[in-house]
């Protein structure tokens, strides 16, 4: 096999390198699915009872006494340190509206939010303020890419689908994968605290206008969360766009796999033809 190898001319070599490289690293592309963000509990902080006070001291709410947050924590009558309400989740015990007396702009613009109206009518897992702000642990003056990729992480623990499409997708690749903090975060479309819904056109329009000031009605057609899940059948326009999607990457995918497998079939003939000539020479 040495022989034969040697046998075929030093440009001949170069270009089978050159070929079996470009597979190799075509293989791996095709085969590569990385993201740096994973929506998991082992990279978010963890909520419980106890509360480390080396990291609460180091935190933006550090200097505030226990009691000026916690004068009491009671539910249903029983109140703490009842062993009974440990096994409650804390998030679900403590009345977030005290956070209004050092946060009253930011706890108004909540209220006006879709999260907040889901608290009102008693949906399951409606988030409050302590459901996304690790209160004790929090630290102001992070970089806007540290806040970015964190938001990333936090919602997308309960929008998983929406946070795998926001990373498939340009806006996700380019801010929280490569780190462009110009590219938009979730808080930039949907916003902090005033989290809106933008299944309506006209408010996905002005969320638009903030990156791109020229955009027209027809600019919300562009397609951010490419996922049926969670989708309600109601929502036609929003599946007939998903299935065109999908019948288009079906295509595209044909095209790249009938032209691979044309340019390395044809590499693959040359090649044999060269044994065939070596062989029929010697």
């Amino acid at each position: 096999m040495n022989e034969l190898y040697l046998m075929i001319p030093i440009r001949k070599k170069k270009m089978m390198k050159v070929s079996f490289l470009s597979f190799f690293i075509l293989f791996c592309l095709l085969g590569l699915t990385f993201s740096p963000i994973q929506a998991t509990e082992k990279n978010l902080p963890q909520r419980s009872w106890f509360v480390d006070m080396t990291k609460f001291q180091s935190s933006s709410h550090g200097r505030i006494s226990c009691s000026e947050c916690h004068p009491d924590i009671e539910e249903k009558g029983v109140k703490h340190p009842n062993s009974n309400l440990l096994n409650r989740p804390s998030t679900l015990l403590y009345d977030y509206k005290r956070c209004e007396k050092c946060h009253p702009q930011v706890y108004q613009r909540y209220l006006k939010g879709e999260h907040a109206k889901a608290l009102v009518e008693r949906k399951k897992d409606a988030p409050t303020c302590g459901n996304c702000h690790v209160s004790h642990y929090v630290v102001s003056g992070q970089s806007r890419l540290v806040l970015g990729r964190w938001m990333t992480e936090m919602c997308g623990k309960c929008h998983l689908s929406e946070m795998r499409t926001y990373l498939e997708n340009y806006h996700g690749k380019a801010a929280a994968s490569l780190g462009h903090e110009a590219s938009a975060y979730c808080t930039d479309c949907h916003g902090a605290h005033t989290c809106l819904s933008l299944k309506k056109k006209e408010v996905a329009l002005e969320a638009c206008k903030k990156c791109h000031p020229n955009a027209q009605l027809r600019f919300t057609d562009y397609v951010i969360h490419a996922s049926k899940e969670g989708v309600k059948k109601e929502d036609v326009e929003k599946l007939n766009k998903l299935t065109i999607l999908r019948w288009i990457e079906i295509g595209f995918g044909i095209i790249v796999f009938v032209v691979l497998a044309f340019f390395y079939s044809h590499t693959l003939v040359w090649i044999l033809r060269k044994v065939h000539e070596w062989l029929k020479r010697n």
